[in-house]
């Protein structure tokens, strides 16, 4: 371009193009990221961190509440300590126990409801809500109102089991064989929905060709049931399986309500004898150590059924 014969516009406009630009700051993406969690982060150490480290440093220490500088180091006697307490070995077996009863239960209810839901065209949200219901009430409140319905004499369910004949109906929280299964019962009723509602996003989210082609190849609705459902089911499965399992694994307030470990320790859980050794026991180095073989407890489940999940991610 000729500048002498340019406007006065296409001359500001060349001009202003050859003009460098000044030099600005620029992050990377990595830098920048970091930035944006570092307040997070520093939340997460001031509330989560910290109070977990030091509950470690606890738990090698013979620590008293009242008198922390007289805490003495003592090694691992605190974990053996707990490892050789029957009080111990009594919670954990009922803690596997209630874990193991509970979140299978669950899932096979929550999955033939969510299937039934998936049928269903109208109302669905409306049912969907309603079944949810459960998971509204807090712990403490659902505990105080089974209860209730466990009263031996004012209990609604002994007074349906006396009108349909039964003339010495059990003692749900009082009897030491039924106690940790009346627990159960209660776990199962609150925690349900959860695996309903998963499941049930996990089925709507199946593409239906794929169950109009194997109606097309002659498949009956359990063979599309075991080669379409639970397959593409498969990652919501593990991960519903995964936060249920290590949430019943930890189970506290439920069994604090109703029956505070007894008749005899009968109900006993780990995180109740964590409670017990910390606030009755005033213990707070072997509260700690038991907490702490908790946490690996639930670690080693946890990594197992991630590795679970990748596999089957991979095959999929």
């Amino acid at each position: 371009m000729n500048l002498k014969h340019a406007s006065p516009a296409t001359t500001a406009l060349t001009g202003a193009q050859r003009t460098p630009s000044p030099q600005r700051w620029h992050l990377s993406n990595g830098t920048y990221g970091f930035l944006l969690v570092l307040p997070a982060l520093l939340i997460m150490l001031a509330v989560f961190i910290y109070p977990m480290a030091y509950s470690a440093y606890t738990s090698f220490r013979d620590f008293e509440l009242t008198r922390p500088d007289r805490a003495e180091f003592n090694g691992l006697e605190n974990y053996r300590n707990v490892l050789q307490d029957e009080e111990f070995h009594h919670a954990f077996t009922n803690t596997v126990k209630y874990v193991g009863i509970a979140v299978p239960t669950e899932f096979a209810l929550g999955l033939i409801l969510a299937m039934a839901l998936a049928t269903i065209g109208r109302g669905r949200s409306i049912l969907r809500t309603l079944l949810i219901i459960p998971m509204m009430l807090a712990p403490v409140a659902m505990g105080l109102m089974w209860k209730f319905m466990y009263n031996d004499e004012l209990g609604i369910i002994n007074h349906l089991l006396r009108l349909l004949g039964s003339e010495r109906p059990p003692l749900w929280l009082a009897d030491p064989g039924y106690s940790l299964y009346s627990i159960i019962i209660v776990e199962i009723w609150a925690t349900v929905p959860i695996f309903i509602l998963l499941l049930l996003a996990g089925l709507l989210s199946i593409p239906s060709e794929y169950y109009e082609a194997a109606k097309i190849d002659g498949a009956s609705a359990l063979k599309s049931f075991r080669y379409i459902t639970l397959p593409m089911l498969q990652p919501v499965i593990l991960v519903a399986l995964l936060l249920r399992g290590m949430d019943a694994f930890r189970v506290f307030d439920i069994v604090f309500v109703l029956t505070k470990g007894g008749p005899a320790l009968r109900s006993d859980v780990l995180s109740y004898y964590v409670y017990r050794a910390a606030f009755v026991g005033r213990d707070f180095g072997e509260a700690t150590a038991a907490a702490w073989i908790m946490i690996l407890v639930l670690l080693a489940c946890g990594v197992g059924l991630v590795g679970l999940m990748r596999r089957q991610g991979g095959s999929l």
